[in-house]
C-alpha cells in the first residue's frame, strides 16, 4: 500500500510541477478562464486514480486471503510503518501550515494525501503490534489473515478522501457554484457594500474554477442615470472586502436592464 500511494503521489507531483506555472497565465480571449481549469483537471485526474488504486487494493487483498492469508515479520512492518507515521505526520503539519498562506486546491490534494498516508502508517503500525502482545489460539489462527483484513479497514477508511478530491475537481471542471457557505459569504458582503451606493443586488452569478472565483453581480437602481465613477468604486470596494476571504478572484458589477 505504502509503495503504491508513494508511486501515484510522486507521478502527481511531477504532473503538478509542469502545470502549477500555467496557472499564473493572464486571462485572453482564446482563454477566458485562464488555465484555472488546469488545476480542476489536475484534481479530478488524482482523486480518480487513488480511488481506482484503493479499490484495486481491496480486490487484491480479498484474492489473497481466498488463497489462504499471508505471514508476515509483524514486528519489523510495525517498527518501520510507526517511523513512516512520524515522518508523514511532520510534513503534513507543515503543508497545513503553509496553505494557509496559499490556500492553494493542489496543496489542500497534497494534504489529502498526507493524512491518508498518515491514517494508513499509523493504522498498521497499531495493527501489527498486536500478534506480539496477544498471544492467544484465536491471533495465532487470525495471522495469515491480518495483513489483509489492515489493508482492506484502512483501505475503506480512507477511500471517501480520493472520491471527495475527484467530486470537488468535476465541480469545479463543470463550473458549478461553490459551496454554499463561500456563496453565503459573497451575499454578505455584496448586500452591504452595494447598499451603500443605494443598488439593489438582484442575482449572484459565481463559478469556481481551480483557486479563481469568478463572481458577477447583477444590480438595480432607482436612477435612469448610472454614474461609471460611482460603479467603479463599488467595485473596488467589493473586490478589497472579497481578497480578505478569498485568495484569488475577478468581481464584475452588470446592471440589470
Amino acid at each position: 500500500m505504502d509503495a503504491i500511494y508513494g508511486a501515484a503521489d510522486l507521478l502527481m507531483i511531477v504532473v503538478s510541477v509542469r502545470i502549477i506555472p500555467l496557472l499564473y497565465r493572464p486571462t485572453s480571449e482564446k482563454h477566458p478562464f485562464g488555465f484555472s481549469q488546469m488545476e480542476s483537471i489536475f484534481i479530478t485526474i488524482k482523486g480518480a486514480m487513488l480511488t481506482a488504486v484503493t479499490i484495486g487494493l481491496v480486490m487484491n487483498n480479498v484474492q489473497i486471503m481466498i488463497n489462504g492469508g499471508n505471514r508476515v515479520p509483524f514486528t519489523n512492518i510495525a517498527l518501520f510503518e510507526l517511523i513512516a507515521g512520524g515522518i508523514c505526520c511532520l510534513i503534513l503539519f507543515s503543508l497545513i501550515k503553509l496553505n494557509k498562506k496559499t490556500k492553494s486546491s493542489i496543496v489542500q490534494a497534497e494534504i489529502d494525501d498526507w493524512t491518508i498516508d498518515c491514517i494508513a502508517s499509523l493504522g498498521l503500525a497499531a495493527a501489527f503490534i498486536l500478534p506480539t502482545v496477544v498471544h492467544t489460539g484465536w491471533m495465532e489462527n487470525f495471522a495469515p489473515y491480518l495483513d489483509q483484513v489492515a489493508a482492506i479497514i484502512l483501505s475503506a477508511l480512507i477511500l471517501p478522501l480520493p472520491i471527495k478530491t475527484a467530486i470537488s475537481g468535476l465541480k469545479d471542471l463543470f463550473l458549478l457554484a461553490p459551496e454554499e457557505e463561500t456563496v453565503a459569504i459573497i451575499k454578505e458582503i455584496g448586500q452591504e457594500v452595494l447598499n451603500r451606493y443605494h443598488l439593489e443586488p438582484t442575482m449572484y452569478d459565481v463559478t469556481k474554477t481551480g483557486r479563481k472565483i469568478w463572481i458577477s453581480i447583477y444590480f438595480q437602481s432607482n436612477n435612469d442615470i448610472i454614474s461609471v465613477l460611482m460603479l467603479q468604486k463599488a467595485r473596488n470596494e467589493l473586490e478589497e472586502k472579497f481578497k480578505k476571504e478569498f485568495a484569488d478572484l475577478y468581481v464584475e458589477l452588470i446592471p440589470e436592464f
